[in-house]
Order: structure tokens, then C-alpha cells, then sequence
């Protein structure tokens, strides 16, 4: 990273350079954040523009969240991120996030074989993004961005293949019309 910012200084390229991250979890990379710096050191820092994130709230596990649960979820992920992993890693308050990966998928959640409907889709997009949106100043969100914006193969009746907000064929699902009024509205 500080090989591609220098590069891009020295070219005068108007780019942002950053990196992207995961929700700490089973999942994820042990002790990421506190070795980041440690092994970048303190001069890692100053060449950092942004910090991608992707989360997906109540896709992965094997209960289904209800819809009033997802703002705490999200809220927690991204305070998570911001006021401690950043933390660990040195990173100050002034770097933003950007939301680089997100969504929510239709069809059946392949672990407990319920159905994901299209219309609940559509709320919890318009819940994450509205959560997202109230915490933008406070913990410097610059950005959101959708998955996909098509399914990958919408009849495929399993949820990584319809994350879209189209099917595949382009055709709009409910979460579209949302996501496009949601981009009228808050811009």
C-alpha cells in the first residue's frame, strides 16, 4: 500500500488508496489489527485513505435476525470497527470507512432451509442503509456500496446467487425500487 500511494504521488494520480477488512470473527485473520501496524509500522498509517469494509448483516449464521434487530447489529459492526480494531491498528478517527460490500440475499438460506423473500429483502436493505446514514458523521462513513446489483443466477434457490437487487435477467426486484428511492432521498 505505501508502494501504490508513493507511485501515485509521484504520478500525480487523484486516487485514494486503502484496504479492505472483515468483521473480526472466526472467520478473519487473527490478531489482524494489532499486527497492521506492527508490521507496516507508524509510516503505514499516513498513507492509508480509507478503510473498505464488508459486512453482511443476518445472511451468514443460522438464526434469522427480525428487522428490528438489524440497526443494533450494524451499529455494532461498524462502532466495532471503528472504536476498537482502528484502535489496535493505530488508525485515526480522520480515515474514513467505506461501506465496500453489503447486501442482503433472496432465496433459501441454505443452513436452515428458510425462505428469503424478496419484499423482506427490501427492508433490511433499507434498514442497514438507513442505520449506516445516522452514523455516517460520527464515525466517518464515506461511502456505501451494494454486492451486487444483480443476482448471479436467479434460479438457483440458494442465497449466493441472489444477492442482487435485480435478477438476473435485470428485472427489478422490490429492493431496487428502494435502493433507488434511498439514493434520491439521502443522496
Amino acid at each position: 500500500m505505501v508502494v501504490a500511494k508513493k507511485q501515485a504521488q509521484k504520478l500525480k494520480l487523484p486516487i485514494n488508496i486503502g484496504f479492505g477488512s472483515v468483521p473480526s470473527g472466526d472467520a478473519s485473520v487473527p490478531y489482524f489489527w494489532e499486527n497492521l501496524t506492527k508490521e507496516g509500522n507508524d509510516k503505514f498509517v499516513k498513507y492509508v485513505d480509507f478503510i473498505g469494509h464488508n459486512f453482511y448483516v443476518d445472511v451468514f449464521g443460522e438464526q434469522t435476525l427480525a428487522l428490528q434487530e438489524v440497526p443494533s447489529v450494524v451499529e455494532h459492526t461498524l462502532r466495532s470497527l471503528r472504536e476498537v480494531d482502528l484502535v489496535k491498528a493505530g488508525i485515526p478517527n480522520s480515515v474514513p470507512i467505506r461501506i465496500t460490500e453489503n447486501g442482503w440475499s433472496t432465496g433459501k438460506k441454505s443452513i436452515s432451509d428458510l425462505d428469503r423473500s424478496y419484499e423482506h429483502q427490501s427492508k433490511v436493505l433499507e434498514t442497514v442503509i438507513r442505520t449506516v446514514y445516522s452514523l455516517r458523521s460520527e464515525l466517518n462513513i464515506s461511502h456505501f456500496e451494494l454486492f451486487g446489483l444483480r443476482d448471479a443466477n436467479s434460479s438457483i434457490d440458494d442465497l449466493f446467487h441472489q444477492f442482487g437487487v435485480m435478477r438476473d435477467d435485470y428485472s427489478p426486484k422490490p429492493a431496487y425500487y428502494t435502493f433507488k428511492r434511498l439514493i434520491r432521498e439521502l443522496g
